[in-house]
């Protein structure tokens, strides 16, 4: 039996589209929405910044909130009610704990349930202010659904188990395809030895390039044939770049490449993927990079912070790391290098993990399903929307 499908309007609220985990995470469940055809979109931003070049090709309607007055401008949540009553979205769905808060006269006023994704990271309770989270407890309360996109997130965030659920990342493996060629790319970025070893990450607090570095020194120290190269821009100010980049002149066989456009194609030209978090102030969710080096069958070493453990099985597909030495992260790149079959099947066991439990039709789906669950108690012809749903698949 044929069902019409039903046209669902969705406002994605968030800060900006700069290069980051939960952006990218945005943009695939964009170009997922956009093949079903029947999801009318709006993305609003509250900074004009966009970095993906591919969200231009998906011809979303894009609105952005000019902050006029401070970091936490007031003014928006009027200029977000406003969007919303001209709109008239079926469902608004936040990336962020600010756009969370900013939507909820919107939520209220206009009886629009909200689809909470502000959850994208682990962080110890430490490092939570006692006013982030009041901002939390707000947004929880008038959330129809909270997403996270680990256990470890929840876990960290403990918001109301009733009407929260975990989603994980989904990525597009075509984004794999027709890369540049290897060669093409080491030329590019000075890597003139046979091995490379990437870590895709912002400079920040968040992420422990200081350990990076240091296993590099010593890895290098002990072979020439090894390049390290850190992919990502800084954040919160250029000082740490800059140091790291005055480092590496002494030290050609370590990189430091700054934001670029072809991450895939350089990770795909390397050999072993690192991501070392700062687990005194971050814990990741699920991390986008280290899903980068499975998708493109590269074996992972990477510390157990936050929900790194959910995707990375240690000795699987990579090494988890608690509290290892720089000495014995070296010796474990250097097995890695050295024993081709066990860094070859690290590798591929990463991609089977990607397909099998990552790949952007399973999020898809499970975001459609999130949507459905949402609308249920919005009267919005609940039985069509099931009917057409379960048609699609």
């Amino acid at each position: 039996m044929m069902f019409e499908k039903k046209t669902t309007r969705i406002i994605f609220f968030l800060g900006s589209l700069r290069a980051g985990g939960k952006e990218r995470r945005l943009i695939e469940l964009l170009t997922y929405l956009k093949k079903k055809g029947n999801y009318k979109m709006m993305v609003v931003l509250t900074e004009d910044v966009i970095h993906f070049p591919d969200f231009h090709k998906l011809g979303v309607k894009c609105t952005v909130l000019e902050k006029s007055l401070s970091k936490y401008d007031p003014t928006i949540f009027y200029k977000f009610y406003k969007v919303c009553k001209s709109f008239k979205p079926n469902l608004i769905h936040s990336w962020g704990a600010v756009q969370s808060f900013y939507s909820l006269p919107a939520v209220k006023m206009l009886n629009i349930p909200l689809v909470n994704s502000q959850i994208t990271a682990a962080p110890p309770q430490a490092m939570r202010s006692s006013f982030s989270k009041l901002i939390d407890n707000a947004n929880f309360k008038y959330s129809k659904l909270i997403i996270s996109n680990s256990k470890a997130g929840l876990n960290a965030f403990s918001p109301p188990l009733e009407k929260s659920k975990v989603i994980y990342n989904g990525i597009n493996l075509n984004r794999f395809k027709n890369l540049p060629t290897s060669e093409e790319m080491r030329s590019k970025y000075g890597i003139k030895t046979p091995y490379a070893v990437a870590m895709v990450a912002s400079i920040s607090p968040n992420k422990d390039y200081d350990r990076f570095v240091r296993v590099a020194e010593k890895v290098t120290a002990l072979r020439n044939d090894v390049t390290f190269i850190g992919i990502g821009g800084y954040c919160d100010g250029d000082e740490k770049y800059k140091e790291l980049v005055d480092l590496t002149e002494s030290r050609p066989r370590i990189v430091f490449s700054g934001v670029i456009d072809e991450v895939e194609a350089l990770v795909n030209a390397c050999d072993i993927g690192i991501l070392f978090s700062n687990k005194e102030v971050h814990g990741e969710g699920i991390s986008n990079s280290i899903m980068e080096y499975m998708s493109l069958a590269k074996p992972v070493i990477a510390n157990n912070a936050g929900g790194t453990s959910e995707i990375l099985r240690d000795k699987v597909s990579g090494f988890l790391v608690d509290e290892e030495s720089d000495d014995e992260l070296a010796a474990m790149v250097l097995e890695l290098i050295d024993n081709q079959e066990k860094r070859e099947g690290f590798g591929q066991k990463g991609r089977e993990i990607i397909e099998n439990v990552f790949s952007l039709e399973k999020m898809g789906e499970s975001f459609e399903k999130a949507y459905m669950q949402a609308l249920s108690a919005t009267g919005y012809e609940v039985e069509t929307f099931q009917e057409v749903y379960s048609n699609n698949f």
